[in-house]
C-alpha cells in the first residue's frame, strides 16, 4: 500500500473532512515510527526499517488513534458531560501494539556498520534556474557490502534571499553563495552541497 493509499484510507475513518492533508501525513510518519520501532525492536539504526506490508492498515489504524487523541495526548480518564473518556496506555492503545510481532535477526547477519547520506547536484547555477537535488542514503554493511535507502529528507538553505529548497528543488533567486542542507528523516544524517548563484 502507498503512502497515498494510506493517506486516503485515513481521510476516509478519520471522521473529520476538513483534516489538513499534510498534518494526517504527519500523523502517518509517527505512526510508522511507532510500527517500525515495536516491530524491529534490535535494530541498530532505523534508517533500513519500513512498515511491513502487513502492518500498512495498522499503521493507518495508529495514526487515526493518534490524530482523535490531538489535544488530549495520554489522557487516563476524562469526563464531561456524561461522556467519559480513558486511554490505554497513554498514546496507542495496546490492542493495536499486540499486533505488531517482533522480527529477530540471526546471530552474525551482516548489520549497518556506515551510513551516510549522499547528494549529486550542481555547483553553479543562473538567477531563475531551477534544479532537483539527487538524494539517497548509504548503508555499509559489515560484511562490505552496500545498500542505497531513500528515507525521506528535510532540506535548508543557509541564505533563502540567494536560493531556496523545497522537497529537494532548489531556485536561484539573486547571485551569491549558499549552503544548502540536506537530512535524512531517519537516520537524522546531515550533508551540505555548496551552490553558487551567477
Amino acid at each position: 500500500m502507498t503512502q497515498a493509499e494510506k493517506l486516503t484510507m485515513l481521510q476516509g475513518i478519520c471522521g473529520d473532512s476538513e483534516a489538513d492533508s499534510a498534518m494526517l501525513s504527519v500523523y502517518l510518519d509517527l505512526a510508522a515510527d511507532i510500527v517500525v520501532h515495536r516491530a524491529y525492536p534490535f535494530l541498530t539504526n532505523y534508517v533500513l526499517a519500513e512498515v511491513p506490508n502487513r502492518y500498512a492498515t495498522l499503521q493507518v489504524q495508529i495514526a487515526n488513534e493518534l490524530y482523535l487523541h490531538r489535544g488530549a495526548e495520554g489522557e487516563r480518564i476524562h469526563t464531561e458531560n456524561g461522556i467519559s473518556r480513558t486511554y490505554e496506555d497513554g498514546y496507542v492503545s495496546t490492542s493495536l501494539l499486540k499486533k505488531i510481532v517482533p522480527f529477530t535477526r540471526t546471530i552474525g547477519e551482516a548489520i549497518p556498520e556506515d551510513i551516510s547520506v549522499v547528494i549529486t547536484g550542481k555547483e553553479e547555477m543562473s538567477v531563475g534556474e531551477t534544479y532537483e537535488l539527487l538524494v539517497y542514503t548509504e548503508v555499509v554493511f559489515t560484511n562490505g557490502e552496500s545498500k542505497e535507502v531513500n528515507e525521506g529528507y528535510s532540506y535548508g538553505s543557509s541564505d533563502e534571499s540567494v536560493a531556496t529548497i523545497e522537497n529537494g528543488v532548489i531556485t536561484a533567486l539573486t547571485p551569491g553563495d549558499v549552503t544548502i542542507t540536506v537530512t535524512g528523516k531517519r537516520s537524522e544524517m546531515s550533508q551540505i552541497i555548496n551552490v553558487k548563484v551567477v
